[in-house]
């Protein structure tokens, strides 16, 4: 791995872990990059769905969207 690493503790149940440790195993990788590569998916996902939620909200104002109503409204005008 390129680059300055930081360490960060993190407590799982006992079945995550043994989910984590298996899923390694499989993967034949670490449990550390099993983990940071799952991090990094759902980093990945949450920042897409909060700029879909952000032009959903600029895009329902730019429009008075305020309810189930207005979009009927809009897409028979």
């Amino acid at each position: 791995m390129a680059g300055k690493t930081r360490t960060l503790s993190l407590s799982l149940t006992q079945e995550m872990y043994n989910q984590v440790e298996e899923f390694a195993e499989q993967m034949e990788v670490s449990k550390s990059e099993l983990l940071r590569r799952a991090l990094d998916l759902f980093l990945a996902s949450e920042l897409k769905w909060q700029q879909i939620r952000k032009w959903g909200e600029e895009t329902s104002e730019r429009l008075n969207i305020k309810d189930e109503n207005n979009i009927d409204r809009i897409i028979h005008s």
